[in-house]
């Protein structure tokens, strides 16, 4: 989906997860006392966001679930990218074993324009199971996306501490 209008929803996403200045991502507790959780009323769910944990302040990335009250729980990596140039149609992510992740995009945004460049913000999300975080919960995740531009290729990195304090957080409230 693009749109040009809808930046809000993600900009109130970025306001929400900005990380603390002393977040430790190697130590459980501190990542646990920096995820938020909200209770929503009206579709009888529990949302659970971490931290920013992304290297670049402008970009965000986080992991996010969602538990209804019948126990079912999603769990969701957020990503979101601003950057200069050409759009890159982020559309690929795999991880370190070559593993291809479910790759969702949710919005392409056109920022401030300069000259002949704009920022581009684009948010995606990957879907992904317990069992898949519990897989890299010692070593952590690293993944890759690419775009459709050729030369668009991104890193990341969820350290073994985040998810671990991720999932234990879901795991008091089962």
């Amino acid at each position: 989906m693009l749109s040009a209008c809808n930046s809000t929803a993600f900009q109130k996403d970025a306001q929400q997860t900005k990380m603390p200045t002393k977040l430790d991502l190697d130590d459980p507790l501190s990542v646990a006392k920096a995820t938020v959780v909200l209770r929503e009323d009206y579709n009888l769910t529990t949302i659970y966001r971490g931290p920013n944990i992304s290297s670049n302040p402008q970009d965000q990335l986080f992991i996010r679930a969602m538990k209804t009250d019948t126990g079912n729980i999603t769990y969701q990596i957020y990503v979101i990218i601003n950057y200069t140039g050409i759009w890159r149609f982020y559309n690929w992510a795999y991880d370190t074993y070559g593993k291809t992740m479910m790759l969702t995009n949710m919005t392409r945004d056109i920022g401030e324009c300069k000259r002949i460049d704009c920022a581009q913000h684009e948010f995606v999300i990957l879907d992904v199971t317990r069992n898949y975080l519990e897989e890299n919960m010692q070593s952590g995740l690293r993944f890759w996306m690419r775009g459709k531009e050729e030369k668009a290729k991104e890193v990341f990195f969820i350290p073994s501490g985040y998810i671990i304090a991720f999932l234990s957080l879901a795991d008091r409230s089962r």
